[in-house]
């Protein structure tokens, strides 16, 4: 199941992100702790994980910037 503690266990594995005082609502890519390089790494693992298809169009900051953003479009997309 995708959850906050999976996002960042694969942010600082994966992605080589310093997790250090991450949380739901810490911005990742408008801060730049996320380059857009890394963005396709980060789908592909949400689409594999959540078993969903992220469409082009849903790519942006209010459903990507933060890990709580990520879990709540994951939710939507998903039911």
């Amino acid at each position: 199941m995708l959850s906050k503690d999976f996002i960042v266990e694969f942010l600082e594995t994966d992605l080589g992100v310093d997790v250090g005082g991450i949380d739901e609502d810490t911005p990742l890519f408008s801060s730049q702790l996320v380059d857009s390089f890394a963005l396709v790494t980060l789908m592909m693992f949400l689409e594999r994980e959540a078993g969903i298809r992220i469409a082009p169009a849903d790519v942006n900051l209010d459903n990507m910037d933060t890990i709580g953003r990520m879990l709540a479009y994951v939710s939507r997309v998903a039911a």
